[in-house]
Order: C-alpha cells, then sequence, then structure tokens
C-alpha cells in the first residue's frame, strides 16, 4: 500500500513541476520579450538656482610688532 502511495505522490509531484515550469516560462517571457514603450521624459519644472552674494573678505592691516 505505500509504495503505490509512493508513487502516485512522486508522479503527481513531477506534474507539478511541470506546471509551475509552463507558468514560470509565461510569466518571465511575457516580461523578458517585451519591447519597453518608448516614454516621452518628464518635464517637471524645477526652481529656479539660487546664488548667494560673495562674502565680503577684509585683508587686515600688516602692523608691525615694533612699532607697536
Amino acid at each position: 500500500m505505500y509504495p503505490q502511495i509512493i508513487t502516485y505522490l512522486l508522479t503527481f509531484i513531477k506534474f507539478q513541476e511541470q506546471i509551475i515550469r509552463t507558468l514560470l516560462t509565461l510569466l518571465i517571457g511575457k516580461s523578458m520579450f517585451d519591447k519597453p514603450k518608448d516614454q516621452q521624459p518628464v518635464n517637471k519644472p524645477y526652481r529656479k538656482l539660487q546664488v548667494d552674494d560673495l562674502p565680503i573678505i577684509e585683508i587686515p592691516e600688516k602692523l608691525n610688532y615694533r612699532n607697536l
């Protein structure tokens, strides 16, 4: 009795494997072989670039240590 159940289950597992392989090829084959559709790039308005003013750089007066 057990050998008959085991052989039946093994054949059923092989049948399920064939179904899974077929479904995977259908699923993967569709996405792999379809050509991507040409889409226009999105024209999204961006904020204008704002640049800060240049910093004010003061050159310090050079003093002589002897005079100080």
